[in-house]
C-alpha cells in the first residue's frame, strides 16, 4: 500500500514509560499480525537528528477495522517527546506494513516468542490475533522485564493465556537459564522462535539459544532501538 495519512483517535499510557497511540485505520488497508509501520510526523517540538519518522510495530489485531495501535519507550527524542503529547485529531503519516515476523492462519509451526521491554509489542498484535480466532498452533510468550509492573500489555496477555489453552506465557524478571530455554526447546523441537527487544537482550537470548541447539533457520529477530 502507499503512504498515506491519518488522523490521531486516542493516546495512554500503557506503563510508566511506555506510550500507546492509537490512529484511524483506512477501510483498505490490510496487515498480518506481527508487521510494522514507518510513522511520520510533519513537525516535531526540536530538531532530532533522526528525523520526523521512526518505525514502530503495530500491536492491534488485524482484526480491529476501526484503530491501529502503536506503543513505544518514551525517551529524550524530539520525536518521541512529541509523540508523547500528541492530541487526538493530529494528524500522522504511515508506510508500511512491513515485516516476515507474523502469524496467520496459514501458520502451522509452533512459536516460542521471546521478547524483552518494549520488545512484546509485534507479540501481543499476534496474541490478540491467535486468541480471536483459536488459532490451533501452541505459542509459548517468554517475556522479560525489569519489574512486573513496567511489563507492557501484562495483564492482556495473561488473560489471553487464560482464554486459550494454546497460548502459555512466562514473565521474568531476569534471561531465562539455558535450562528454562532447553525445556522450550524440547518441548516443541520444530518450532519457530521470534525474538524482539533491545539488541543486548536479542544477542544474548540468541547466543543462549545456540547453546542449547536451536539452529539460526528456526531463529527470525528483531531488534528495537532506544531512541
Amino acid at each position: 500500500m502507499r503512504p498515506f495519512s491519518t488522523t490521531v483517535v486516542g493516546r495512554r499510557l500503557v506503563t510508566d514509560s511506555i506510550v500507546e497511540v492509537s490512529v484511524a485505520r483506512p477501510p483498505t488497508f490490510a496487515f498480518t499480525a506481527g508487521q510494522y509501520m514507518q510513522v511520520g510526523l510533519d513537525q516535531v517540538t526540536d530538531r532530532d537528528f533522526r528525523g520526523n519518522s521512526r518505525v514502530f510495530s503495530i500491536s492491534s489485531s488485524p482484526n480491529d477495522t476501526e484503530t491501529l495501535t502503536f506503543a513505544f519507550r518514551r525517551s529524550g527524542s524530539s520525536f518521541k517527546q512529541t509523540m508523547s503529547h500528541i492530541e487526538p485529531g493530529a494528524t500522522v503519516h504511515l508506510a508500511g506494513p512491513y515485516g516476515h515476523v507474523t502469524l496467520t492462519h496459514l501458520s502451522r509451526r509452533p512459536r516460542v516468542m521471546f521478547a524483552s521491554g518494549v520488545g512484546i509489542t509485534p507479540h501481543v498484535s499476534m496474541l490478540r490475533f491467535a486468541t480471536e480466532e483459536a488459532l490451533s498452533l501452541p505459542i509459548t510468550v517468554l517475556y522479560v522485564v525489569s519489574a512486573r509492573d513496567r511489563g507492557a500489555y501484562l495483564p492482556e496477555i495473561e488473560a489471553c493465556a487464560r482464554a486459550h489453552p494454546t497460548i502459555d506465557i512466562t514473565v521474568t524478571t531476569r534471561m531465562p537459564s539455558d535450562n528454562e530455554l532447553n525445556r522450550a526447546r524440547t518441548r516443541y523441537a520444530n518450532a519457530l522462535w521470534y525474538l524482539s527487544g533491545s539488541p543486548r537482550h536479542v544477542t544474548d537470548a540468541t547466543v543462549a539459544l545456540h547453546r542449547v541447539g536451536v539452529r539460526d533457520d528456526d531463529l527470525i529477530t528483531e531488534e528495537f532501538l532506544g531512541y
